[in-house]
């Protein structure tokens, strides 16, 4: 007997992996983002504790607010010029915010914060509906479930500690930047080899 599992693994490991791939990046992005950054501010950048979880709590209301706003665009776009806009964001725009951290004015550091929290939402808009469209029906929730939940337990629950130690190992406070960087590169790769997926009939 097939199970749905069995069947995702042989007949749709090709979405499966694209869409490890994609989950990726908001896997460690919102690790990373929402969750270790404050940490990140107060010990490595010597930003004070209050002003870093108040920047961050701020920012989360932004990010939650801006996900509603992606996912409307992503109807209108489609889930890959989405998903990819995100990937390029994270490429480009990481490295230059984090090294733009090591100031203690809530209000630069906020607007970081912020920068961070709209190209996350980007991704973390689209990438439910994605999921939910690129696997056929007889292995949607297995297909889904896989991806994201591989992606949070294996790289997500992990980047802190991950940050933490490429910082030490390094003695580079950015490896946060480049570890996010990299995960954005997998994330790209993966979404030029799956078509979009908006738009069209759910397959059977």
């Amino acid at each position: 007997v097939k199970t749905p599992l069995k069947v995702l693994f042989t007949e749709h490991y090709r979405e499966m992996i694209c869409g490890f791939g994609v989950a990726c990046l908001n896997a460690v992005g919102f690790y990373v983002i929402l969750s270790y950054m404050p940490t990140y501010m107060s010990v490595e950048m010597n930003v004070e504790h209050s002003t870093a979880y108040l920047a961050e709590t701020l920012s989360l209301c932004t990010y939650i607010l801006l996900i509603f706003m992606m996912g409307k665009l992503s109807d209108r776009f489609g889930r890959k010029t989405m998903l990819i806009t995100a990937s390029i964001c994270f490429i480009l725009f990481s490295v230059p915010l984090f090294s733009q951290i090591s100031s203690n004015t809530l209000m630069h550091i906020l607007i970081i914060q912020i920068a961070f929290g709209a190209m996350l939402s980007i991704n973390d808009g689209t990438l439910a509906s994605f999921l939910a469209e690129v696997f056929p029906t007889k292995v949607r929730y297995t297909g889904f479930a896989f991806t994201f939940n591989m992606a949070n337990a294996l790289l997500g629950g992990t980047a802190p500690l991950v940050c933490t130690w490429l910082i030490q190992m390094t003695g580079n406070n950015m490896m946060p930047a480049w570890y996010l960087v990299f995960f954005s590169v997998i994330a790209l790769i993966a979404m030029l080899f799956i078509k979009e997926t908006a738009h069209k009939s759910l397959r059977d």
